[in-house]
């Protein structure tokens, strides 16, 4: 399947100048993977997994020299290394953090070699060490978008006609949403997604989705100590119930302190399995700078994994698409906050914001808030066709807003200045020509 981050690497590759690249994100998301289609474009390729292969650490014990280091590595393991024409991947280098050092040494003095190095828990690392900024790049990878599973299943024509902003006919609408809804209950887990279009087998699906849930839970002691690892199981399960509301550690259990869960929630963010989005006054961008760090919801980082944990039958939602069924409806807002997370820029973790005001009088809350071209977008994702849309109007209203946008089952549209969007077509707002949705307003 396609990936767009590959797009991204192969740019990488003929740059000048590049440094070498760290890939961030959960486990089972495809960065190995990437990283062997690369390597198609190479001459020669050498991967080595510091998990599989302990002994290989060794030949980053007597120094960070990368000249020695590529000499004694291609004699041992016999695969010419050659700069500019060899690819070097370091695979679960959290395993042996002077592996992750010595990739400033890389950029210093062998910059002409590639070297790509990933870590399923390589965030944990990075804290503990320190090289300098600019050494290296950062690659965030996530589960497939709606536009890259578009593609997986054979579809590149619906996700190029997305992105012009065409009107489109009603039965391509149905059959975007029809997509979409399949989208949103399989997940973007690249196994599952691959194991979808090779068998049609939901049931095999589900299986899958349990095995990544297990090996999430197999890798809590790796990263947490042993009293944490029960925190983290409860946390991690408590999620998907909570979606689209205010995250209450005493939703989560009674049985246990807020300091504790707190603790559960950082590691599971740092972890990748988890985005946090923080409440935010909106007052001016950025939006960062007025964030309120007590107040967040929580989206899972895939709806897939979300909809297993909460163990709803996949079957009978196969055929329906009122996606406002499942869950409260809340899976239409994870599913647009994992869109948001999936497009943000692929060098840093993703920034995800809302908006609510608490008021006996006038409550109002604003589902996701973007940053474009200078302006506060407001997003409200409506359950269905029809939905509540005073909040937005308050928030537009109390900011000056420019333009909102209401993401729903409805095919696109204009109203003064509401913009009308379908769910399907959330890389519009982060893609090359969001900045028109703006100055075609003013």
């Amino acid at each position: 399947m396609k990936r767009d981050a590959l797009t991204y690497l192969k740019q990488w590759k003929d740059e000048k100048g590049r440094r070498p690249v760290i890939l961030r994100g959960a486990r089972q998301v495809g960065k190995t993977w990437l990283v062997r289609q690369l390597a198609h474009d190479f001459t020669n390729f050498l991967e080595i997994n510091f998990e599989e292969m302990p002994k290989a650490a060794q030949f980053f014990t007597q120094d960070l020299n990368p000249i020695r280091i590529v000499k004694e590595l291609s004699l041992y393991f016999g695969e010419p290394l050659v700069p500019g024409k060899s690819l070097l991947f370091f695979d679960e280098v959290q395993v042996e953090p002077k592996v992750i050092t010595s990739l400033r040494y890389f950029y210093e003095k062998m910059p002409e070699m590639h070297v790509i190095a990933a870590g399923s828990l390589i965030e944990f690392e990075l804290d503990q060490i320190s090289f300098p900024v600019g050494r290296v790049e950062f690659l965030y990878v996530y589960p497939l978008s709606f536009g890259e599973f578009l593609e997986a299943i054979g579809k590149t024509s619906l996700r190029d006609v997305i992105n012009s902003y065409e009107t489109l006919s009603p039965p391509v609408h149905e059959q975007l949403l029809n997509l979409f809804r399949d989208y949103t209950i399989l997940g973007g887990m690249p196994a599952v997604v691959d194991y979808y279009i090779t068998h049609a087998d939901i049931d095999g699906c589900r299986k899958i989705q349990n095995s990544i849930i297990e090996t999430f839970f197999a890798d809590f002691p790796k990263y947490a100590k042993l009293h944490q690892v029960k925190y983290l199981q409860t946390v991690l399960s408590s999620v998907p119930v909570q979606l689209g509301r205010k995250f209450k550690y005493s939703n989560v259990s009674t049985l246990y302190k807020s300091r504790e869960l707190k603790e559960a929630v950082e590691l599971l963010e740092k972890a990748s399995l988890i985005h946090r989005v923080y409440h935010t006054s909106a007052n001016g961008i950025p939006l960062y700078a007025q964030r309120d760090e007590r107040k967040f919801k929580v989206v899972f980082f895939d709806t897939g994994l979300a909809l297993n944990l909460l163990n709803i039958p996949l079957k009978s939602f196969f055929g329906e698409y009122n996606l406002s069924l499942i869950n409260e409806g809340a899976l239409a807002e994870q599913a647009v906050g994992q869109q948001l997370a999936a497009l943000s820029p692929t060098d840093r973790k993703p920034a995800l914001y809302y908006w609510h005001r608490e008021s006996k009088s006038s409550n109002a809350e604003v589902d996701y808030l973007l940053e474009l071209d200078g302006n506060i977008i407001p997003l409200e994702v409506k359950r269905g066709t029809r939905g509540r849309v005073r909040s937005l109007g308050i928030f537009m209203e109390e900011k000056s807003a420019s333009l909102g946008v209401i993401l729903s089952s409805s095919p696109a549209g204009r109203d003064g200045r509401i913009v009308y969007l379908p769910l399907y077509a959330i890389q519009t707002l982060l893609g090359p020509d969001a900045r028109n949705l703006v100055l075609n307003n003013s």
